[in-house]
């Protein structure tokens, strides 16, 4: 068995990122602009910029993930007549990351009139995400398959790490049905000793089984408003991104935390941080002219 270091396997990844820019580029990449979680702490930094010079990479900056995403948001705006706050909700498959963003105009001494951006406050749940809830459906299907009479007296099937990959496949395809529907058939055959898993599931009792997760939603949204000395009546506009948004019930408590105030998706969350990291990338040279726009 070979053992890697943390460092070498966030190398392998980065290597083969640069791998595929060069293809794209038709040419050499050297330096990188890296999105971290908000909540990475100075060593966990550290060993991603240690990867990266592993990986063949100068690290020309570090920025946080949904920083990358509001200046994506904000390069083609130009808010001169007044400040425009925005929220910007961001749960992903393992964690929760929020921003209260200030976008607005500022002007240089040639009277030129750019675009401003102000990171004014974040908070975050490193452990709420997309995956939570595959775990709660897994749960609920384990259960179910425990209980069947032709398990009575049979190893708990939590114990089989070929049928739970299965089970954890199947979580992801029910989730999404869910967020469609009331009522979702569960289906899977022969998944240990010939026996078949089936039932229905319907969202209310998804719900009720999540609801630990659901009082967790809000959090972040308070820990961001906090730090940026604002409330949710301040707040002008809600972007959300990223896959775990699809739950029904957690757009239904963004909704009500922020005053029923509509939730768009105006930004792509697989690419909204990658564009606004190359946009980073390409302001730190000067080789590329682009649109000049200020962040904070």
């Amino acid at each position: 068995m070979t053992t890697y270091l943390s460092e070498e396997l966030a190398a392998m990844i980065l290597a083969y990122g640069r791998e595929l820019a060069e293809k794209q580029a038709n040419g050499s990449v050297k330096d990188a602009v890296i999105t971290v979680p908000s909540y990475y702490n100075q060593e966990r930094r550290r060993m991603l910029i240690d990867a990266a010079e592993l990986a063949g990479l100068n690290v020309v900056q570090l920025v946080h993930e949904n920083t990358a995403a509001a200046l994506m948001y904000g390069i083609d705006r130009m808010d001169s007549e007044k400040d425009l706050h925005v929220l910007i909700y961001n749960m992903g498959g393992r964690d929760t990351e929020v921003s209260v963003v200030r976008y607005s105009a500022v002007s240089d001494p040639k009277n030129k009139t750019f675009e401003y951006v102000e990171v004014m406050g974040e908070g975050y749940d490193a452990t709420l995400g997309g995956k939570e809830f595959d775990h709660v459906l897994v749960r609920i299907m384990a259960d179910h398959f425990n209980s069947l009479k032709e398990r009575q007296g049979k190893p708990d099937i939590r114990k089989n790490d070929r049928a739970m990959k299965r089970l954890y496949k199947e979580a992801i395809g029910i989730k999404d049905i869910l967020s469609a529907n009331k009522l979702v058939n569960i289906k899977v055959p022969e998944l240990a000793d010939y026996v078949t898993l089936a039932f229905e599931l319907t969202r209310d009792t998804f719900e009720a089984e999540c609801e630990h997760l659901f009082a967790r939603v809000k959090n972040p949204i308070d820990l961001a408003l906090k730090e940026a000395g604002l409330t949710a009546s301040d707040i002008d506009q809600v972007e959300i991104l990223g896959g775990g948004i699809r739950v029904p019930k957690v757009q239904a408590i963004l909704k009500e935390a922020m005053g029923d105030k509509e939730l768009n998706v105006h930004l792509n969350g697989d690419e909204a941080m990658s564009f606004g990291s190359a946009f980073i990338a390409a302001n730190s040279t000067s080789i590329f002219k682009v649109r000049k726009v200020f962040l904070t």
